[in-house]
């Protein structure tokens, strides 16, 4: 098929709705003309909160399997674009899908084929339904940051039609990935890319947490510089959230067409006759209701077909049997309202009627009542422990009103400032570790609860507390103490030493003159003699005398040997061998030195 009778087959397809079974997504036209080289990947949520849904897993893999038929059928559509395609499964983990991925369409039927075979088995895995394999693979949880992250690699940088297509069925919940990160790393993964488009899917199924799951996809949502497959007309993607697994199914679809412009979804054959009667034309749509403090917030989808124009909405809500409490915002065609002065903790339905001049239309309830709540209980004073560049903070668990979490600040300035936070998206944990944080700065922290409504009031400032990353960083008081210890140690080695050095074995040295006179030397290598004489002149003794102007000077030798200097000069003596030395007068005597290893039993005795 050439590409003009491409365009002219898509200027014929307008899409009416989604596909068989299915919801009403916004209905897009196919592409006016070829369209730009696209790189598409499909995101698709694997958590245990779909599937162990048994019902709803099976309608929305049975939607993914109406995708596979309509690629069988246009396959000569898709061959003649230029697509490349990718699926990602995530859950706790996120992972490229087995044999799904950059499947490049462009003149290559079995890509094409290749791809409804990747669909058909995708629905077959949510069909299946949790197995051990796949959990042991990506995990159970919900972790929006990793099938961002996963996503991203097969985005080229330089295509001209990027577009990430998000299938979830709840907010970004997992161990350890705070959802405070979720925003940052959409920034800095999408921030300033251009042309781009992330077109979130969500499956609202339970209505009470339809709001929290599409307030989180609205700002993940982008449709930065895309063109639209149609000229004249905008890129855009009103709807993140869908009511049921048929609806989701066909949105996935309706992306795909939006991304790709020549994938095209199937018309919806004409619907069989129903037994029952339509409802009224000017009949009120999809009632959701918002808790606040005090008052409930109405927001609706106006009827889808009126046969005269809406002039006003009647809103209303009551407690049990009590009186209808009307809203007094007058009369306005705005399809959404506040209630105020309800009381907190009170279960109210509420209800919404479209008036047109002739006929007022039915009452439309929304499918569960709601109850107004006021802030949270403020939390106790919050416990912080030290870690290497990051505070765990927690706070006592809240009795009472249902919360949605806790967040957390901490300052390094006295509460000047509080730029460290962090949230955390559950009331059941309320632990949460706060990073990048100064070591060895002090910090205070605070705590507030939040709900539907807002914060609580900040909590009592915590103990100050200083992140640190060893022993000595986290205490203070560590280092004087262990530097007394240290002196007091030092000290006692010293002491020891000492009195091992005194204690130790050193030898000493007896000098015997004449037989009569002896004395002990004492030790070292350098020793002496003075001879001691009366008023007569007579020698009465001697004594050691270390000295240089001993009378006899003795150096300790090698090998029991001494060197021995006097009058008559040098010369070398045996330990225990007699020799002659001379005294200062000329005297000539016997001197016999004995050198002994161990410690004198008297002390030295030198000249006085």
């Amino acid at each position: 098929m050439s590409r003009l009778d491409l365009r002219a087959r898509a200027i014929a397809t307008t899409v009416v709705a989604a596909l068989v079974l299915g919801g009403s997504p916004p209905p897009v036209v196919a592409a006016e003309s070829p369209a730009d080289p696209s790189d598409v990947v499909l995101v698709l949520d694997f958590s245990a909160s779909i599937l162990r849904d048994e019902a709803n897993r099976n309608r929305f893999g049975a939607a993914l399997e109406r995708i596979a038929d309509r690629v069988d059928e246009i396959s000569s559509d898709l061959v003649a674009g230029d697509a490349t395609v990718t699926i990602v499964q995530f859950a706790t983990k996120a992972a490229d899908y087995p044999g799904c991925t950059d499947l490049k369409l462009l003149a290559d039927p079995q890509a094409v084929a290749g791809f409804a075979g990747c669909l058909r088995s995708v629905a077959g895995a949510y069909r299946t339904g949790l197995a051990p394999a796949l959990t042991r693979r990506i995990g159970t949880d919900t972790n929006y940051v990793a099938a961002m992250e996963q996503a991203t690699k097969h985005l080229p940088a330089d295509s001209l039609r990027p577009t990430l297509i998000f299938f979830s069925d709840g907010r970004h919940d997992v161990e350890g990935v705070p959802i405070s990160e979720v925003q940052p790393v959409h920034q800095r993964l999408f921030g300033s890319r251009s042309p781009l488009a992330v077109l979130p899917v969500g499956m609202g199924l339970d209505p009470d947490q339809r709001d929290a799951l599409e307030a989180g996809l609205q700002r993940l949502q982008v449709t930065r510089d895309m063109p639209a497959c149609v000229s004249g007309t905008v890129f855009d993607w009103p709807q993140v959230v869908f009511e049921s697994a048929d609806e989701a199914g066909n949105a996935v679809a309706v992306a795909l067409q939006n991304a790709t412009c020549t994938f095209t979804v199937a018309p919806v054959a004409t619907p069989r006759p129903s037994p029952t009667a339509a409802p009224p034309a000017i009949a009120v749509r999809a009632l959701r209701l918002t808790p606040g403090d005090g008052r409930v917030e109405l927001a609706w989808t106006g009827p889808a077909v009126t046969s005269a124009p809406v002039l006003d909405y009647r809103i209303r809500c009551r407690a049990g049997e009590d009186d209808w409490i009307e809203s007094k915002e007058g009369v306005s065609t705005e399809t959404r309202a506040t209630i105020e002065g309800l009381t907190n903790g009170t279960e109210y339905r509420c209800e919404v009627a479209a008036v047109a001049a002739s006929a007022t239309g039915p009452w439309t309830a929304a499918g569960a009542p709601v109850t107004p709540q006021g802030l949270p209980t403020t939390p106790g004073k919050p416990v912080v422990e030290a870690l290497d560049g990051a505070l765990q903070v927690s706070a006592a668990a809240i009795e009472g009103p249902p919360l949605s979490g806790y967040h957390y600040e901490c300052s390094s300035d006295g509460g000047a400032t509080w730029p460290a936070q962090v949230d955390i998206g559950s009331a059941a944990n309320t632990s949460g570790r706060i990073r990048n944080l100064t070591n060895g700065v002090v910090y205070v922290c605070r705590a507030f609860a939040s709900n539907a409504i807002g914060l609580s009031a900040a909590s009592p400032l915590s103990d100050p507390v200083r992140p640190c990353a060893s022993f000595l960083d986290c205490n203070a008081l560590a280092v004087p103490i262990l530097g007394v210890l240290g002196l007091v140690l030092a000290g006692g080695l010293l002491a020891a030493f000492v009195a091992l050095f005194r204690g130790r074995t050193r030898g000493y040295v007896v000098a015997v003159v004449d037989v009569v006179h002896v004395a002990n030397l004492g030790h070292g290598s350098r020793l002496g003699i003075a001879f001691v004489r009366d008023p007569a002149r007579r020698l009465t003794g001697i004594v050691a005398d270390r000295g240089p102007t001993a009378d006899i000077r003795i150096r300790q030798l090698r090998g029991d040997r001494f060197e021995v200097t006097d009058r008559l000069g040098t010369r070398i003596a045996t330990s225990g061998e007699p020799i002659v030395a001379s005294d200062p007068v000329g005297v000539r005597h016997q001197l016999v030195l004995r050198a002994f290893a161990t410690n004198p039993a008297s002390a030295v005795t030198s000249r006085r």
